[in-house]
């Protein structure tokens, strides 16, 4: 028998499985990741972020298995989704009893919060103000960061949804809440957008079973999942030919995170009126309590937090940080850096240009192409390089209709940015190569298989 026949064998036997079979394998790797997740939570609880990154790879290897099982068995009994959606609720369930020891963001997030629910503009007042002495308190106000000088970096949207975890619970379970409720959300939309495409809604657990969005979602709180929820919900109301309504979900995704944006030239029938009106419509509404005292602060303090993280003098970007850890171009000259920096955003941009420009126009007028989402994604992650690995998360999403190699990669891999980075350990060097090369490596390798396959054929 040859290797190809082989092959086509395993996958045969694979797609006749029993049902009791895949609910029992799926079953026993689900109660193995509850376990990975339960020492998860003792690792962030002791901050002892390199088991915690190992267990996360662990997660991720029985992920792997579990998704594997999924895709080449695909089971469309309920059991099977049902006893997805459980493992993928428990695990959330236990991760969110774990301190936020991977980031503060979250305190921020019940800061901005109360002064909402006070009435006050966050976008005027930096939290060491003296006339908010009244809202300080010892288990909130001492982690907050830059609180200082820095008033909120967060646009309108995102402060209603930090207003609804305060109300709920005036501490940051208020905000793992909210985020809990908005991946059930994104899991739900994607149900939907598997069975629209008549795949088995099993395929959900590519997100639901990912490590990434279980710990920086629902466990670290982070603000990600209500902009990934509201992604979730554009992508399944443009497959249902409701412009207006995507437009309006984008806006509020925008309207918490930026990044939402990449997704207009997937999503919008072109030429429709509605999305734009829609989006911009939202847009005005959601600034409008806020810019008649803030005017431009409602930008909060973005400028300077890109300032902080590398952006504005270019060794943020992991391409430009290489060149300079490698010495492959001197950075000890200021001008030079700034050539440097413009000339590589003007290529980032043009090549996120070139792809919008394909997915816009390369589809018939009524046609999502999920696989051009993900690229974009992908590769506005790549370009933009984020330091922190939540950024990578809105990607698992993409995963349920786009199963790639180095998707997979990019998402599972991005935990090793939590790394520590003490004298001797790993550099951002090694961090950038797992994070961004290791799956650029892979989709090159993917791509030049494929092209070997059509040759042969």
């Amino acid at each position: 028998m040859t290797t190809a026949d082989q092959l086509r064998a395993w996958d045969a036997s694979y797609r006749q499985m029993s049902h009791e079979t895949v609910l029992g394998l799926l079953a026993l790797i689900g109660l193995a990741i509850i376990i990975a997740t339960a020492k998860a939570v003792v690792d962030v609880s002791d901050v002892a972020l390199n088991a915690y990154i190992a267990t996360s790879l662990v997660h991720g290897a029985l992920y792997l298995v579990a998704s594997t099982l999924v895709l080449w068995a695909r089971p469309s009994w309920q059991s099977v989704f049902w006893l997805i959606v459980g493992v993928a609720v428990l695990i959330r369930l236990i991760a969110m009893s774990a301190p936020p020891n991977l980031t503060t963001d979250a305190y921020r997030y019940v800061w901005d919060g109360r002064l909402i629910l006070e009435g006050l503009n966050p976008y005027l007042l930096v939290p060491a103000d003296a006339q908010l002495a009244h809202l300080r308190d010892e288990a909130v106000f001492p982690h907050i960061n830059k609180k200082d000088i820095a008033h909120t970096i967060y646009p309108p949207v995102a402060q209603f949804f930090f207003a609804i975890g305060v109300w709920i619970s005036d501490s940051l379970t208020g905000q793992k809440v909210v985020m809990f409720v908005s991946e059930l959300v994104i899991i739900g939309c994607l149900a939907a957008w598997l069975a629209q495409a008549k795949l088995p809604v099993s395929r959900v657990i590519l997100y639901a079973w990912h490590p990434l969005p279980v710990w920086e979602f629902s466990s670290q709180a982070h603000l990600d999942a209500t902009v990934a929820a509201f992604m979730a919900a554009a992508i399944l109301a443009a497959t249902m030919r409701r412009q207006g309504l995507a437009g309006a979900f984008l806006a509020g995704g925008v309207l918490i995170k930026y990044y939402p944006l990449i997704l207009i030239p997937a999503l919008w029938r072109r030429w429709d009126w509605r999305m734009p009106t829609a989006f911009l419509a939202v847009a005005a509404l959601a600034y409008a309590p806020f810019v008649h005292d803030a005017g431009s602060k409602v930008f909060g303090f973005l400028g300077a937090h890109l300032g902080n993280e590398g952006y504005r003098d270019g060794w943020g970007f992991h391409i430009i940080w290489l060149l300079r850890d490698f010495q492959i171009v001197p950075m000890d000259d200021p001008h030079f850096t700034s050539v440097l920096t413009l000339g590589y955003l003007a290529t980032a941009l043009a090549i996120l240009g070139a792809l919008a420009g394909v997915a816009f126009f390369n589809r018939a007028r009524e046609e999502i192409r999920p696989e051009m989402m993900a690229l974009i994604g992908a590769a506005f992650v790549f370009f933009t390089s984020p330091h922190y690995p939540w950024y990578a998360a809105f990607l698992v999403m993409f995963l349920v209709r786009v199963p790639h190699p180095a998707l997979f990669a990019m998402t599972l891999f991005a935990v090793v940015l939590q790394a520590p980075r003490p004298a001797g350990g790993p550099t951002w060097t090694d961090l950038y190569a797992f994070a961004y090369w290791l799956p650029y490596l892979m989709w090159v390798a993917q791509l030049a298989v494929t092209e070997w396959q059509q040759r042969v054929r």
